[in-house]
């Protein structure tokens, strides 16, 4: 019996999961619009994201802290604006033979969701430019409910939306402390670190 069928639902992580990362190039590129040095824009990238994800900061709360901290003059609203699409569109790298399993799963009967960190930039234009989370059964982003992973609020809200029991859900993602986050709320988790071996281990 292949390991996925111990489960009635699967909540997927999104970047990293369903899409590919950020590449150095993408990184390159905001830094320059930015005006931050390269070697320096990483850290700060990450360092208020998760606030950012949350809902607690607007895009252009975000990205002038970010030029704040590295002490690069304060962007324009223009300027804010392309850095926010860029950002997006970074987010937006889709993976073929996710979205091809997400799909194989639901015509077996089982029941998928999304669970991903997000700001609300990416996640309304993934509802308005793409039918991708139409696909699902449940969708928890981050920015529409004021909590990020490995906060526990944030599995509950998926695990009550997709309404399969928690023991017989799995959650994928590529961060350990995501994965730490769902297994201490009773959900089995994976770590999320190579597609093709990942899909290989659940459907044999």
């Amino acid at each position: 019996m292949a390991l996925v069928n111990r489960y009635d639902g699967i909540i997927f992580d999104y970047g990293g999961v369903l899409v590919q990362h950020q590449t150095e190039e993408d990184q390159r590129r905001l830094a320059q619009l930015a005006g931050v040095p390269a070697d320096n824009f990483t850290d700060l990238y990450w360092a208020t994201r998760a606030i950012y994800d949350k809902g607690e900061l607007t895009a252009a709360d975000y990205w002038r802290d970010l030029a704040r901290e590295a002490g690069a003059p304060e962007p324009d609203q223009i300027t804010i604006d392309r850095l926010t699409e860029l950002d997006t569109e970074s987010w937006m790298q889709f993976d073929p033979a996710m979205w091809e399993w997400v799909n194989e799963l639901r015509a077996s009967g089982r029941r998928v969701a999304i669970l991903s960190n997000m700001p609300r930039d990416l996640g309304e234009a993934l509802r308005s430019r793409t039918n991708r989370l139409e696909q699902f059964d449940q969708v928890t982003l981050s920015y529409e409910i004021n909590a990020v992973k490995p906060e526990a609020e944030i599995y509950e809200h998926c695990l009550e939306g997709l309404n399969t029991a928690r023991e017989r859900t799995l959650f994928l993602d590529d961060r350990i402390e995501n994965v730490h986050g769902a297994q201490l709320v009773g959900i089995a988790a994976q770590h999320f670190v190579a597609r093709d071996d990942m899909l290989l281990r659940l459907r044999s």
